[in-house]
């Protein structure tokens, strides 16, 4: 398809195109972000204390079975759509960072706290995997009626988390300069969490839903 820039800029106009920019930076943004700021966790977090980890061990788990999860619920989301995925990852990630607050898994005490810390990380990596299935199985349905416009907003969305693995990081090193946690950092994730996965399930999931996809 051929179409001028005036023409792209169309998806601007699409309220669309901002409710799926909210709901992958919580699916793929997540994972991009956490994907960086992981080791960093690893290491100004439990850095300090005895036996202190070595955060290279443990960073590649998690974008590995991030995109393993994103391979096989690929097909699932064929099946079941896409829109169910986005609203279980939303759930899952809140769930995570719940836990990670209310534990203390990011604000620790000793080391006993680290094996659950990795876990539910690791959990919230295979929740985003989920979600960014979803999502792209998501995308054509919401704009069948102009697919031209499909091309232009994953392209606009896939900028956007592009800045994931910069704001995770800078948000945590900020947060851990300033107090020695990460607690506020996830606080907002649980927010930003409810949004997106309110805006999801009303658009997309619910029944009678605007765009089921």
């Amino acid at each position: 398809m051929k179409a001028s820039i005036k023409e792209q800029l169309d998806i601007f106009s699409n309220k669309h195109t901002w409710y799926c920019t909210i709901t992958y930076v919580m699916t793929f943004g997540t994972f991009a972000g956490l994907s960086a700021a992981f080791p960093l966790m690893i290491k100004f977090l439990y850095g300090d204390f005895p036996n202190a980890p070595d955060p290279l061990v443990y960073a590649f788990y998690g974008p590995l079975l991030g995109s393993s999860s994103r391979i096989m619920f690929g097909f699932v989301a064929d099946k079941v759509g896409g829109a169910i995925l986005t609203t279980i990852t939303g759930l899952g990630i809140l769930a995570g960072a719940i836990i990670l607050v209310t534990q203390g898994l990011v604000a620790p005490t000793s080391m006993d706290q680290f094996p659950l810390f990795v876990g539910v990380i690791l959990a919230m990596f295979f929740f985003t995997g989920i979600g960014n299935a979803g999502t792209f199985r998501q995308y054509p349905i919401i704009f069948k009626e102009n697919p031209r416009q499909v091309a232009g907003v994953i392209g606009w969305t896939a900028t956007i988390v592009a800045f994931g693995p910069f704001i995770f990081s800078k948000l945590i090193g900020n947060n851990i300069s300033a107090n020695g946690t990460v607690n506020q950092f996830f606080i907002g994730v649980c927010f930003f969490t409810i949004l997106a996965t309110g805006i999801n399930w009303w658009f997309y999931n619910r029944k009678n839903c605007e765009k089921p996809s």
